[in-house]
C-alpha cells in the first residue's frame, strides 16, 4: 500500500487537521497526574475469572504425572517418627506427603506427592494419621473458611 499521506484521503486528513498535527502531546493536568507504569500493568493483568480452575487444571495435570513411591531408608523413617513424636496441636508445618493413584493400584504403589502448610489440628497414634488444618490463600464470601487435610504417616515423606 502506498504512503497514506500521498492518498486523496491523507491529503483531505492532513488539510482538514493541519493545525493539530503539529502540535505537541498535551501536558497531563495537576488534578488528573499521569498513571505510574506499574498501575497501567495491573489494570491490564490477568485476573480469576472463575475462582479455583486455576487449581482444577493443575490436579488435573498432577493426576496424568503419576510417579512411583520412594521408599525411605531406616534413617529417615527414625528421623521422621522423631518428628512427628516433637508435633503438638496448633504447630505451624509444612508436609510433603504420597497420594497413591487408588484407580490404578500397582505394586509398588504410584501416584503423585503433594505438599501442604497447615495448622496442626490432631495426631491419631492408633489410626497413624496426621490432621492439618490448611492455610487456604484464597479469603472472602463463598470460599471455605478452613480445609483440613487427614494424612497417613506412611504416606509422609519430608516434615518441616
Amino acid at each position: 500500500m502506498d504512503d497514506y499521506k500521498n492518498t486523496k484521503e491523507g491529503r483531505i486528513a492532513g488539510q482538514k487537521y493541519a493545525d493539530l498535527l503539529q502540535m505537541e502531546r498535551p501536558e497531563p493536568s495537576v488534578k488528573h497526574p499521569r498513571m505510574s507504569l506499574g498501575s497501567r500493568a495491573k489494570i491490564f493483568s490477568p485476573f480469576a475469572a472463575l475462582r479455583g480452575f486455576d487449581d482444577e487444571l493443575a490436579e488435573e495435570g498432577a493426576q496424568t504425572l503419576r510417579v512411583a513411591r520412594a521408599e525411605l531408608s531406616e534413617e529417615e523413617k527414625a528421623s521422621l517418627s522423631a518428628r512427628l513424636a516433637a508435633l503438638r496441636r496448633g504447630m505451624t508445618i509444612t508436609v510433603r506427603y504420597f497420594v497413591p493413584d487408588l484407580l490404578c493400584p500397582a505394586d509398588p504403589p504410584v501416584g503423585r506427592y503433594k505438599t501442604v502448610t497447615g495448622a496442626v489440628q490432631a495426631l491419631d497414634p492408633v489410626r497413624k494419621t496426621l490432621r492439618l488444618a490448611l492455610d487456604s490463600p484464597h479469603t472472602g464470601p463463598g470460599v471455605e473458611k478452613e480445609k483440613a487435610a487427614v494424612i497417613l504417616y506412611e504416606n509422609i515423606e519430608e516434615l518441616t
